[in-house]
């Protein structure tokens, strides 16, 4: 299993569309083949930085995400509503990696 988080900051006058945007995105991704969660956080301090976290059964799964319609939606999408390039982390918990020994 690995973790994805992504850290947006979105134009102030744009908040409602981003918002509305995430929402509706939320649905989609979860019937994404290896999307096991999605959520949505915003910042308590700055309520215009926002942060998905989205957990895929493994990389592969995510890659082929990478190649989606969608995504190239997403990333269109975010480029006209964000200040700035979003910011994005693959990750994985040190507690429970599955051995890829035999």
């Amino acid at each position: 299993m690995i973790l994805r988080v992504v850290k947006m900051k979105v134009e102030n006058n744009k908040l409602e569309a981003f918002e509305l945007f995430m929402k509706n995105l939320h649905d989609e991704k979860l019937k994404l083949p290896g999307c096991l969660h999605f959520d949505f956080f915003h910042e308590r301090q700055n309520k215009n930085v926002y942060y998905t976290y989205t957990i895929w059964e493994n990389e592969k799964f995510l890659k082929q995400y990478k190649k989606s319609d969608l995504f190239k939606e997403v990333v269109s999408t975010l480029k006209s509503l964000c200040l700035e390039e979003p910011q994005a982390w693959t990750i994985e918990n040190v507690f429970n990696q599955v051995s890829h020994e035999e």
